[in-house]
């Protein structure tokens, strides 16, 4: 029986290094070949090496473009609506928040796919609408001229039982478009339910104290300007809270991106 003759898997590494680029290029080639990409709303094939799992038609439908929004709320606003007057959905409350950008509003396909992406194993509809936001609102974020990217905390037993943190790839998606690191500095230290089942001011006392900033980092974002990103947003009650916190750790400045404004009433 021949003797194997021993390898060096380090010097051989080193070797195959500057080719690598090459044969990963190669390996998705025939990957999309062999399987085409398809729509991941419409299931229509997508053409290859596309970044958003979306076909241009989904795309118009998820996102068509919006009206004039609130800056301080993110609300479409009423077609006559006089810049002086306070925006109706959010006049009645204490935002901590200092400007929120929306993909869209929580209606149609948008609801659709936003709802799916709450599900086991939906990262590809994570990532795909992430790309989109990042995409459709890359510049107006860069606008803000955040120092970091912040997902909203999720408790631990819901990550458990939905088995993915949807904040969490979107704030990853928005971070690579911005060149900003993803930052983690709070957790959410009390399980507080459903906002949705709430009427606008219980959704605020649901989440009161319902985050707190790890003890390391209280003092790291003094000064700083951090962009918080959510999936939904409806009166704004969950971002507020942790907007509260980041200005009161020192923050100068805290916006919102986020997927879907939805009505707040």
């Amino acid at each position: 029986m021949p003797r194997l003759i021993p390898v060096q898997f380090a010097t051989l590494a080193a070797r195959l290094k500057p080719a690598w680029p090459a044969v990963q290029h190669f390996g998705r080639g025939l990957l999309n070949f062999a399987l085409p990409a398809r729509c991941l709303h419409c299931d229509d094939d997508l053409p290859p090496a596309t970044e958003i799992a979306f076909c241009l038609k989904c795309i118009q439908a998820i996102a068509p473009e919006l009206g004039e929004c609130c800056r301080r709320c993110g609300a479409v606003l009423p077609e006559h609506f006089v810049p002086a007057e306070d925006c109706p959905a959010c006049k009645e409350f204490s935002l901590k928040f200092d400007a929120v950008y929306p993909l869209g509003r929580y209606e149609g396909a948008l609801r659709e796919v936003v709802l799916k992406t709450k599900r086991l194993s939906s990262e590809a509809f994570s990532v795909s609408i992430g790309r989109l936001l990042a995409q459709r609102l890359g510049e107006k974020l860069a606008g803000f001229h955040a120092n970091a990217v912040m997902p909203v905390p999720m408790h631990w037993a819901k990550r458990f039982f939905r088995g993915v943190n949807s904040p969490e790839l979107l704030a990853q998606c928005v971070a690579r478009k911005l060149h900003l690191p993803v930052v983690q500095n709070m957790v959410r230290c009390r399980y507080t339910g459903a906002q949705k089942d709430l009427l606008p001011r219980e959704r605020f006392r649901n989440v009161q104290d319902a985050f707190r900033l790890r003890r390391a980092d209280r003092q790291r974002w003094q000064g700083s300007r951090l962009l918080v990103v959510d999936d939904i947003l409806t009166t704004g009650a969950t971002c507020s809270e942790v907007a509260r916190l980041l200005k009161q750790a020192g923050a100068a400045a805290v916006a919102v991106a986020v997927v879907a404004r939805a009505d707040g009433s």
